[in-house]
């Protein structure tokens, strides 16, 4: 399954970024992660965890067009109380939202499971949540692998890495050198999960 890396169509395209700026190479690393989970090992993406956190915005959008359009048929002195439990619900979905994104998202950037073809067996599942400190060079990846058989036990593999084994010198994305790195953790993770039944 992960045997073969087919990188021809990033070859082509090179990947080039402002090498200095900490989020812009995160997200580089990010995208080539999950274009090699989507397109070379076929995993299929799982937006759960992304639509959680639309939903809880959306909730604080809600209350801010509500008080906006209250107030707009009720001036002031008459929308005084809505605007107040409008304001202060919007804060409090505001404050579970930050919750949201820093203990239960807290990086995660990637969830995914293959489904296997046949039917036989059950869908493996990863997790990838990825960290770069604002001024540190070390990248960190954390893969949490499923194996579908076994929901109770899971794979854990680390890559942690400077960014500047991943980009030359003016930029540009080593694909090839990134993708060896994230298949060697991977497959390591499959084969620990084995191991576990």
């Amino acid at each position: 399954m992960s045997s073969s890396t087919n990188t021809n169509d990033i070859s082509s395209k090179p990947i080039k970024i402002n090498k200095w700026e900490s989020n812009a190479l995160k997200n580089t690393l990010n995208d080539a992660c999950k274009k090699y989970f989507k397109e070379t090992l076929n995993y299929t993406e799982d937006y759960s965890v992304m639509n959680r956190r639309l939903c809880i915005a959306l909730i604080a959008c809600l209350f801010s067009l509500y008080a906006l359009v209250y107030d707009w048929f009720n001036p002031f002195p008459k929308s005084r109380s809505v605007l107040i439990v409008c304001t202060v619900s919007y804060f409090i979905i505001i404050g579970i939202l930050t919750f949201y994104m820093q203990f239960i998202e807290s990086g995660r950037f990637f969830t995914g499971k293959l489904i296997d073809k046949t039917g036989i067996d059950p869908a493996q599942k990863c997790k990838i949540i990825s960290k770069l400190k604002k001024y540190d060079d070390i990248y960190n990846l954390t893969l949490e692998y499923h194996d579908g058989k076994n929901t109770s036990t899971s794979s854990v593999e680390v890559l942690k890495k400077s960014v500047g084994n991943y980009f030359d010198e003016n930029g540009v994305l080593c694909y090839d050198k990134y993708i060896n790195d994230l298949k060697k953790i991977y497959d390591h993770a499959r084969s620990n999960a084995r191991k576990v039944k």
